[in-house]
């Protein structure tokens, strides 16, 4: 009998580890309405299509939300706030890509928009709808996960596709 219940105990933690959530998909997950609300506003915009400027850009796949998309979006918004500057270019010189590299996301392909001034989740996300170059990054089908965070008056959106899907 101990034996029989030996081999079950064993067979319990077998099938219990096989059952593991993923972290990586887990944490990624939207944390708070602030977050679903922005990744429901772009992922409406990719999938009924749009006009960016002159253009029309057909629907594309839903992006998904990546928490070190988020963090590096979140460490751009922080410096243009305390440092008080608009731009790209952080005052460290890093472009949005060596930023999402700090946080230890391997990129295929990035995009960052940022904003200033807006006070709502919809205001900004139509405010980058209006604007030609970030409504491309909105709707760049090479984009699958995104990343959003403010600070102040300071938004960052961070596009980007990871560099191996198999190892995420």
């Amino acid at each position: 009998m101990k034996k029989l219940h030996f081999w079950v105990i064993i067979l319990f933690i077998v099938i219990l580890s096989s059952c593991e959530k993923d972290d990586d998909n887990y944490k990624d997950a939207p944390e708070d309405p602030t977050q679903n609300e922005l990744l429901n506003l772009v992922n409406q915009a990719r999938t009924t299509g749009c006009n960016c400027g002159d253009e029309y850009y057909p629907p594309v796949d839903e992006v998904k939300w990546n928490s070190q998309l988020e963090e590096a979006a979140q460490n751009h918004s922080n410096d243009m706030y305390e440092k008080n500057y608009f731009d790209h270019t952080g005052k460290d010189g890093s472009s949005a890509g060596d930023r999402i590299e700090r946080t230890g996301y391997s990129w295929n392909t990035y995009g960052e928009n940022i904003a200033m001034g807006y006070s709502s989740e919809k205001d900004v996300i139509e405010g980058w709808l209006k604007s030609t170059g970030h409504c491309k990054n909105i709707m760049n089908k090479q984009f699958t996960e995104m990343g959003v965070a403010t600070k102040g008056e300071y938004w960052t959106q961070v596009f980007a596709k990871p560099s191996n899907l198999a190892s995420r």
